[in-house]
């Protein structure tokens, strides 16, 4: 007996001397192993990593076994982690598809906002008796909540799904809702309530919209179009522009929260999703922020309170009760209203069921000016811990549930594995292609891109390979940081196209993206063709041309174009696919313009058949353009063009990018060659206008008129319109 005391006091004087621990590097370490190791433990009995890190910040915080406490280096980490969380939810919204759910956004968010607040304010009131404003604040609690089951969405790939993105619309609706009512509460009770707190207020929070969603966007175009060399600037500048604008929404009266939150939807459309600096973003937030925001969270739970007595625990289960039923009516009823399926809404219920951040911001308000006691307290701490519990199990299994279902009609409609293959000469064109062909690259996809390195055969060619390969794996090493997949090629060939013909053959290889700058000059020319027109002949995939001058994610008119039936090609709906995505991740003011037949095939293609998502500007043909006439300097044309001797080749079309070339320098563009069309069919044949012989008498009228051009004092300049009288002939 007297061993064992012994031994009790020995543990008693190292807890007292060593802990908890003060050490900050012994601390961080401690930390780093608990993000190592508790989603790998928890794993192992199917339950998910978020789960284990909640738990860890239990079992390690000041009410369990105090390892450790709340530092000040510690407590700036996990406010890191939640504005962390809030502005990748602003930052991986689809604003495509918010646009086309914003209505639903608003109705989740006004019932996930109202039904809480209500039935919870019933509750306080006749059960609670609590007074008026206790039993408001405290009702709207009930309302807010934090996306801390975010990462598993992310992980399973379904950030894009619809009800993914109501609730994300809907979160910052609700939550907007109850920090404004949480900062007119505290003014009632405080008496500082006048009508200079109502023009304080909206007076800040439009300048706090104005600065994140108007300012913010121009500024950064700006720094990512000047600051493009030093790639790790980027990232510092996005961390910063996080921070300034948490702090802004502090100084306008609400939670810092909402300012990451508006930050990410301010950088929505200059931060491609699937480009290196997104990849940084998300892999650095994923690995290291979030997890100390969420064991920070279960720092907070103190179980030696519910052991004092059954109050506390009833007042729990209610609060609980409450939580989970009110969350669960507005997920159902807006899935219901809706028609979505049994999963989506059980997503809606996952993500917006788990409280934490802004609840603990009213709880701690509530406290400090007398509303709340004690019980108020011991009871949220709870209902935090459980919903979140509760948030990742169901979150785990709906995504899990959606994630299987969309691959499997993904797999249906995309029979074809899509691989990218890149030929690089030049080392100074790698980044832009890479970044390009992230963008266009199918998400869901897990098949990786083949940058090749690739050279003539002659005296210098093992040097000039061995360059161009240590260029591209510095590039790739970049964007292998987080799950984007790259092999690197490399040829040795005696013909560039028929290396690279030989290369995307052997490979299986869907698309061949190459730079258009690598097709000027004579060192390119072969029979007296260019590179690209051999690379067309030569092969059978889809050929995209890419000529970029800036960041592409500065660029702010994009202008596509579609050649006059091509949506009889074989390769049409992939095509239009890719340019859809990225659009979708990049475009601020978007046109589109075709036949109208081919417009409605487009817009049917990317899922937009009501025509909403882009301006659509149908024309008669390409005789005549005048957009093509009015080109800005941060404008990209995008052309959907076809192979010659195809169903869709238009010799306009054909020759705008060379008229762009030659009159506007500046100018960056996008070529999209489907790849070999199908049969024609009778129908198809009956409905093409342009036939080829029509397009030769183009041809020589052009040729015809530089020859008489020749003995005319003025220049001769290309125009893209034909002459009334060829119309008539």
């Amino acid at each position: 007996m007297s061993s064992m005391q012994n031994f009790l006091n020995m543990f008693n004087i190292f807890f007292n001397q060593y802990l908890p621990l003060k050490n900050s590097v012994l601390i961080l370490a401690l930390i780093l192993l608990i993000i190592l190791f508790s989603p790998l433990l928890f794993k192992r009995f199917r339950v998910p990593g978020i789960i284990g890190l909640i738990l860890s910040g239990v079992i390690i915080g000041p009410n369990f076994l105090h390892l450790i406490e709340s530092t000040n280096s510690f407590e700036l980490l996990s406010k890191t982690g939640l504005l962390y969380i809030m502005f990748l939810a602003g930052l991986e919204i689809d604003m495509q598809q918010f646009q086309h759910n914003r209505n639903k956004s608003i109705v989740f968010g006004a019932l996930t906002f109202l039904i809480p607040i209500i039935i919870g304010y019933v509750v306080c009131i006749y059960v609670f008796q609590f007074s008026v404003w206790p039993a408001l604040l405290l009702a709207s609690m009930f309302s807010t909540h934090t996306l801390v089951s975010y990462p598993i969405v992310s992980n399973m790939g379904i950030i894009k799904n619809r009800a993914v993105q109501v609730t994300f619309g809907g979160t910052i609706i609700t939550d907007s809702a109850v920090l404004i009512l949480l900062g007119f509460i505290t003014n009632v009770v405080t008496g500082e309530i006048n009508s200079f707190f109502w023009f304080r207020t909206t007076l800040s929070l439009g300048l706090l919209v104005f600065c994140t969603l108007y300012l913010l966007p121009k500024i950064s175009r700006w720094f990512f179009r000047n600051i493009e060399a030093q790639a790790s600037s980027h990232y510092i500048y996005v961390l910063a522009v996080v921070f300034i604008s948490s702090y802004l929404s502090e100084l306008a009266g609400v939670e810092p929260i909402i300012g990451a939150f508006l930050a990410g939807l301010g950088l929505n459309k200059i931060i491609p999703h699937s480009g290196i600096l997104m990849n940084r973003i998300t892999f650095i937030g994923n690995t290291l922020f979030i997890p100390f925001f969420l064991i920070s969270a279960g720092m907070l739970v103190d179980l030696k309170l519910f052991f004092e007595g059954t109050s506390a625990l009833l007042f729990a289960a209610v609060l609980l009760l409450v939580g989970l039923f009110t969350k669960y009516i507005a997920a159902w009823v807006t899935g219901s209203i809706y028609k979505y399926s049994k999963y989506e809404r059980n997503i809606m219920f996952g993500l917006s069921v788990s409280h934490a951040a802004a609840t603990m911001a009213i709880i701690k308000v509530g406290f400090d000016i007398h509303l709340f006691d004690q019980n108020v307290v011991n009871g949220t701490i709870i209902l935090i811990l459980i919903s979140c519990l509760i948030s990742s199990f169901v979150t785990e299994r709906a995504s899990r549930a959606i994630a299987i279902n969309e691959k499997e009609v993904a797999r249906k409609t995309h029979d074809k594995i899509e691989r990218i293959l890149i030929p690089v000469s030049n080392p100074d064109n790698i980044q832009r292609l890479i970044d390009l062909a992230l963008l266009v690259k199918d998400q869901k996809s897990n098949e990786p891109i083949y940058p090749l390195s690739i050279v003539e055969d002659d005296a210098d060619a093992d040097e000039k390979i061995n360059i161009v390969r240590k260029v591209i794996e510095g590039i790739v090493e970049q964007i292998s940081s987080g799950d984007k997949k790259v092999e690197v090629l490399k040829k040795v060939d005696l013909s560039i196209v028929d290396g690279i013909a030989r290369t995307a053959k052997a490979y299986n290889i869907s698309d061949i993206l190459i730079s258009f700058k690598t097709n000027q000059g004579s060192s390119n020319l072969i029979f007296g063709k260019d590179l690209s027109t051999n690379l067309l002949v030569k092969t059978k995939q889809a050929i995209i041309i890419s000529k970029i001058l800036q960041p592409i994610n500065t660029l702010q008119r994009f202008i596509v174009l579609l050649s006059p039936n091509s949506e009889l090609e074989n390769g049409f709906f992939r095509s239009a696919t890719k340019i859809n995505s990225l659009l979708k991740q990049l475009g601020v003011s978007i046109y589109v313009y075709g036949l109208d037949q081919t417009i409605r095939s487009f817009a049917t293609a990317i899922n937009d058949k009501k025509q909403t998502f882009y301006k659509y500007m149908p024309i008669l043909s390409f005789n005549e353009l005048d957009v093509i006439n009015k080109v800005k300097v941060d404008d990209l044309f995008i052309f959907l063009s076809a192979r010659k001797q195809t169903l869709s080749y238009d010799f306009n079309l054909d020759e705008m990018p060379k008229k762009l070339n030659k009159n506007n320098e500046f100018t960056s563009f996008i070529i999209f060659y489907p790849e070999i069309p199908k049969i024609l069919q009778n129908e198809d044949i009956n409905n093409i206008t342009n036939t080829s012989i029509e397009k030769n008498y183009v041809k020589v009228k052009k040729i015809t008129g530089k020859i008489t051009g020749i003995f005319k004092k003025e220049d001769y300049k290309i125009d893209n319109s034909e002459p009334e009288s060829d119309d008539k002939n």
